[in-house]
């Protein structure tokens, strides 16, 4: 018999937080117990950063915009990255 447990939304957000630092990007915990966020920012440039939180099983951009699932973490970070990329010239 297979049981799940359910993980909570800072620790969901912490599975994101440590792939996106194993790839060098900064992410640091914010917010409350109740509505945890995460504060990512591209270490090129601190300038690209946002907010995202996680929704159910959801991570979705703390405006509103899904992400991706919360069993997809390798996916979310690409996303996260690819959106808070530096575009040069």
């Amino acid at each position: 018999m297979e049981t799940h447990t359910a993980i909570s939304a800072r620790e969901q957000l912490d599975l994101l937080r440590a792939e996106l630092e194993r790839r060098g990007w900064l992410a640091d915990h914010r917010g409350t117990p109740e509505k945890p966020f995460l504060h990512v920012r591209n270490p090129a440039d601190a300038g690209f950063n946002d907010s995202v939180a996680c929704c159910g099983d959801r991570y979705c951009w703390n405006w509103g915009p899904e992400i991706g699932a919360v069993d997809d973490v390798q996916g979310v970070a690409n996303r996260i990255m690819h959106v808070l990329r530096v575009v040069g010239p």
